[in-house]
């Protein structure tokens, strides 16, 4: 029996909601936007095996590209990974982390989020490769990535997901992904501005939460926000 004081009751319950297991089943997990986006992972994978030079003239992330007017570069570098094991550890990323975020989000909010991240680190892909005077050219999921990481341990903060076979807080998963990808890039620092994708998803969310917040003010109280605090914009 819960101890009829009200915020001993509230703690118990917000006890328990942590400490249970986000264990999702397969048919959750293809949400449209996160379907869609593996699809496109593996047309990107697919296209880069069969037509390489074209793909990294046209579809690839590249300082030259941009300057010639080739906009697009700033979306599809995001669907194209160079091998099948960046595309495997990308694709489980997205399909397990993203489909938690679009489940709670609605896709409309998810696929913002999506672009925000993925264009907001195109950009300044290309102003590093300006600046430095280089010619790197950039492909792969890992901006998303680590954006949806990001956003992840910024909403399920408190939530417990299974990891291997412990059960760990969703903002440690996040810090430890993140902390693999800095390591991992310091043998080629430009590697960073994917892992940056997290710290633009962490602003994009405050922002929108203080939107949120704000309209929320301004609105009759009958009006309810989504849960995980989120505007959605579909």
């Amino acid at each position: 029996m819960c101890n009829p004081a009200r915020k001993e009751c509230i703690a118990m319950a917000d006890f328990e909601t942590r400490m249970q297991l986000a264990i999702p089943s397969p048919s959750k997990l293809f949400t449209p936007a996160v379907t869609t986006i593996l699809i496109l992972m593996i047309a990107g994978w697919t296209i880069i095996s069969y037509a390489p030079d074209f793909t990294l003239n046209w579809l690839a992330l590249s300082s030259q590209g941009l300057l010639r007017g080739r906009i697009w570069q700033l979306f599809t570098y995001s669907f194209i990974n160079g091998c099948s094991c960046n595309l495997i550890f990308n694709g489980l990323m997205v399909l397990f982390i993203g489909s938690a975020i679009e489940r709670e989000w609605r896709t409309g909010s998810f696929v913002a989020l999506w672009l925000v991240v993925c264009m907001t680190c195109g950009v300044m892909f290309f102003l590093v490769n300006l600046i430095g005077g280089w010619n790197y050219v950039g492909i792969g999921t890992g901006a998303c990535g680590y954006g949806i990481i990001g956003a992840f341990g910024l909403l399920f903060r408190r939530k417990r997901f299974l990891a291997l076979f412990w059960s760990v807080e969703a903002q440690y998963i996040a810090w430890l992904l993140i902390g693999i990808g800095l390591v991992l890039g310091i043998a080629r620092p430009i590697s960073w501005i994917w892992v940056a994708g997290a710290l633009v998803a962490y602003i994009y969310v405050k922002i929108r939460w203080r939107i949120q917040s704000n309209n929320m003010y301004n609105r009759p109280a009958a009006v309810e926000g989504r849960r995980g605090g989120f505007v959605d914009v579909d």
